[in-house]
């Protein structure tokens, strides 16, 4: 049986106070942090899947919101 892979969208930016990286999943209202875009990422997904038993969290990088207005 194949594991079954959920992605959730998730905005990446640079912080401009700490020059760090910041992967924002608005859907979970979660955050991961780090040093490269992929370490901020990693560490999303690891909290995601931690909290999620049923299946496994894929993040998807968003880099702007698109304005439909």
């Amino acid at each position: 049986m194949n594991p079954t892979y959920i992605e959730y969208p998730a905005l990446i930016y640079r912080s401009r106070k700490n020059r760090i990286f910041v992967a924002n999943c608005i859907i979970k209202k979660l955050i991961g942090y780090g040093k490269t875009e992929a370490e901020a990422v990693n560490n999303l997904e690891n909290i995601l899947n931690k909290r999620i038993k049923d299946y496994f969290v894929r993040i998807k990088p968003v880099y702007s919101f698109i304005n439909m207005n």
